[in-house]
């Protein structure tokens, strides 16, 4: 019998993904969502039914969760309520008696200095301590932050980001980490663990940029941009002062450390090599 998974923040970036690939591996998947208008494109994505709810509202939760034996939790984005939200879904999950939780957090929680890593790391701990089985998945960098500048970098042969040139990280994949959260959620083979999910390669923004070039048949050079700049452009697109303030110390933060990680926990998950970035810049520029 297939397995029925709550999937939330499925309308984002990463929960899109994450639905199409559940459904793909044969379980029967709820898009929770706040806009009921999404449905078609859900539905269009692979879920079989749309749950309404907010993440504040425990009786919207209770609802959605009826009838599922699973659930992945996508909290939003560099949310300050990060445990509070997962805590009601913990809850819920729990009095439902379902038989999963999987939590999507992200590589090294410990860096307690970047307060969307710290948050994450609190919640883990009281995912732990909640009694319902789990498992955490923590991911690193997408390679798809690519795709917002994707356009700029082929008109104008700049790849820009805000932190130095030279820093490497160990970008990722999001569909090799949507095909990975998919088989921890249906394999209780996974169950009790935590997953360290890595791209294969670590690379600089120079190193990335000379792939580009190599692909597009176009020079592209690295460059920084500077924090003022993207606090400006990330007011201009309707960021509330505390994320520009939490990106921010994010972005200084991997400037200075850089976000290394090792993809073989994520290739045993998939059974395969994980995609390279200039696999994933091929079939970007395929795109358009």
């Amino acid at each position: 019998m297939a397995m029925s998974v709550l999937v939330t923040g499925s309308h984002g970036r990463t929960g899109k993904p994450v639905v199409k690939a559940l459904s793909n591996q044969g379980a029967v998947v709820t898009a929770f969502v706040r806009d009921a208008n999404q449905e078609d494109e859900m539905k269009t994505l692979g879920a079989s039914k749309i749950a309404v709810g907010d993440m504040d509202d425990p009786k919207t939760i209770k609802s959605a969760l009826e009838g599922c034996d699973a659930i992945v939790h996508i909290g939003p984005p560099m949310h300050p309520d990060e445990k509070t939200m997962t805590g009601h879904f913990v809850s819920a999950a729990k009095e439902a008696g379902l038989s999963k939780f999987v939590y999507y957090s992200v590589m090294h929680p410990l860096r307690r200095e970047v307060r969307h890593h710290s948050l994450k790391l609190d919640t883990e701990e009281m995912l732990i301590e909640s009694g319902i089985p789990y498992s955490i998945v923590q991911p690193m960098r997408y390679m798809q932050h690519l795709e917002p500048i994707w356009k700029k970098v082929t008109n104008e042969g700049v790849h820009a980001m805000p932190f130095n040139t030279h820093i490497k990280f160990n970008v990722v994949d999001l569909l090799d980490l949507a095909d990975a959260t998919a088989k921890v959620t249906l394999d209780d083979g996974w169950l009790y663990g935590t997953y360290e999910l890595a791209g294969p390669e670590s690379l600089s923004q120079t190193d990335m940029a000379d792939i580009i070039s190599t692909v597009i048949s176009k020079p592209v050079t690295a460059e920084q941009v500077p924090i003022k700049a993207m606090q400006e452009k990330a007011k201009a697109g309707g960021a509330s002062d505390d994320r520009v303030r939490q990106m921010s110390i994010m972005n200084e933060h991997y400037d200075a450390f850089g976000f290394l990680g090792n993809s073989r926990i994520l290739e045993l998950v998939l059974g395969r090599k994980a995609n390279t970035f200039e696999e994933y810049v091929r079939r970007l520029s395929t795109q358009g």
